[in-house]
């Protein structure tokens, strides 16, 4: 696996857990996106969500931009 792929799954694994949190008709809310868009984007999300979207993402949630794109969240 590469770097872009490990990142990819890291990126992904940060917005399911998110979405856990937070239900992703809330989030798609956020982003004033339906649903059915929420659920096409979250197949590729490093595609098809803009920086805006992540940037809305990290401050609704209350967490830091770079953690939810390049780190590992965990619940505490």
């Amino acid at each position: 696996m590469t770097d872009i792929q490990r990142a990819h799954k890291r990126l992904l694994g940060n917005l399911r857990l998110i979405q856990k949190i937070y239900t992703a008709a809330e989030l798609a809310r956020v982003l004033g996106i339906s649903l059915k868009t929420w659920s096409n984007r979250m197949k590729e999300p490093w595609r098809s969500f803009s920086f805006d979207d992540f940037r809305l993402i990290a401050r609704y949630c209350k967490i830091d931009f770079v953690q939810l794109v390049d780190g590992e969240l965990k619940i505490r």
